[in-house]
């Protein structure tokens, strides 16, 4: 850490941080914890606080004064980077850039914040207000802590010193002799986990594909050694361990072949369902219909037996359907020559690398007209059919009926269903 003297002041530093990375600043006095100097941001005012210094001063409240800059997220998902000013080993105040955002948040983040925050009936001022913030990613934001501490301290942080810092949350009370205790307890009366082998068979059977079997294993393996997870509640405690099995079955399944996305997507979902669940019987069933949908989709992945080229080809055309691929871009995701991998391509699923893209959007259009209510002119410009009537051709082709007679046949069983 080399250190830079500064008789610089604060207000001035604060200014000058602000013109050089665009965003809020505010300088806070130790003294009496008043907001002296603000630049930018003055319109963006939080709808749980009727000035924006309510804000700023709230946020420093809840931090405790260190040596190094820390970035605080509020939790609404604003962040803040804290930077305390100190000269002579005396604290004169603190600096606090943003707020920003990491990201747009979309309309269901949102949702879910005001949430959290018993605020639903101020939606609409939460979404304004948080689509005004400022963006910034975590490494700007490491890289900005920097540039603050060394213009207003005078010294030059090292990156790690920063992240560690960032990291470094209080430790729970006493956590070793909670540690001792609990095994010593475990150990006194032979309450043991038990569960390795069982997990280790269970993400086999899904790495595989083996339905049946893990369903077997369902019938006959007790769930009741795995552990509690919560102290407060054994509902809580079901989700949790029905998160957990998730978590790893969603790595299992990868390793077995299912798509990257697809296998994060079905996680974030069956993880998203359980959390709106109120019984542990309904925990359970969905803890099992989520492994047991993760192996049914390994085996019928494990059926096509691709090699790795031609299967991370296909796994790139899934995450890309709605964007040009050239071949090109196909070789550099595979490693492979172009006309290597179009040859191999062939071999391996008997249908050019063309062909497959233009049938798996006939699928993604299918799964839109069945699951939206998009115009079909919409879903086949996003597909990346050129004109509409080209569009219908392909389709018919593919799936033996116009889009327009396939969605009609949705809407007609979906009537008959609720009659």
């Amino acid at each position: 850490m080399i250190s830079l003297s500064t008789d610089s002041n604060p207000s001035s530093m604060c200014k000058l941080i602000h013109e050089s990375i665009l965003l809020p600043v505010f300088f806070i006095q130790a003294d009496e914890m008043k907001l002296t100097d603000s630049y930018g941001g003055h319109d963006l005012i939080n709808p749980l606080f009727t000035t924006h210094e309510n804000l700023i001063r709230s946020i420093i409240n809840h931090v405790k004064v260190t040596d190094y800059p820390l970035i605080q997220t509020s939790q609404a998902t604003e962040q803040f980077i804290i930077v305390p000013v100190k000269r002579m080993g005396n604290w004169l105040g603190t600096v606090v850039i943003g707020p920003t955002l990491a990201q747009v948040p979309s309309d269901e983040t949102i949702a879910t914040i005001v949430n959290d925050l018993k605020q639903t009936y101020q939606q609409t001022q939460w979404k304004e207000y948080l689509h005004r913030l400022p963006f910034a990613s975590g490494p700007r934001l490491l890289h900005i802590s920097v540039l603050a501490h060394l213009v207003l301290n005078g010294q030059v942080l090292d990156m790690t010193t920063v992240i560690e810092n960032h990291f470094r949350f209080e430790k729970h009370p006493e956590p070793e002799r909670l540690i001792q205790i609990e095994l010593s307890f475990r150990k006194e009366f032979s309450i043991y986990h038990t569960m390795l082998d069982v997990e280790r068979l269970l993400l086999q059977h899904i790495r595989n594909g083996n339905k049946s079997a893990l369903l077997n294993m369902m019938g006959t393996t007790a769930f009741e050694d795995a552990g509690v997870l919560s102290k407060h509640s054994h509902l809580r405690s079901r989700k949790n361990l029905a998160i957990c099995a998730i978590a790893i079955a969603t790595r299992a399944a990868m390793d077995g072949g299912l798509y990257m996305e697809l296998a994060y997507t079905l996680s974030d979902l069956y993880i998203q369902h359980i959390e709106e669940l109120n019984d542990t019987r309904s925990v359970e069933v969905a803890m099992a219909d989520a492994m047991l949908d993760f192996a049914d989709r390994v085996h019928l992945t494990k059926k096509s037996r691709l090699s790795k080229p031609v299967a991370a080809c296909q796994e790139y055309i899934f995450n890309h359907l709605y964007e040009e691929i050239p071949l090109n871009k196909l070789s550099e995701s595979t490693g492979l020559n172009a006309n290597y991998l179009s040859n191999l391509f062939k071999k391996e699923t008997g249908m050019t690398i063309r062909q497959f893209i233009q049938r798996e959007r006939v699928e993604e259009a299918r799964n839109l007209l069945y699951y939206t209510t998009d115009p079909i002119s919409m879903i086949a410009s996003r597909l990346n059919f050129y004109d509409q009537t080209y569009f219908i051709k392909v389709f018919k082709k593919h799936i033996g009926t116009t889009p327009k007679q396939y969605r009609n046949k949705k809407i007609i069983s979906t009537i008959h269903q609720l009659q």
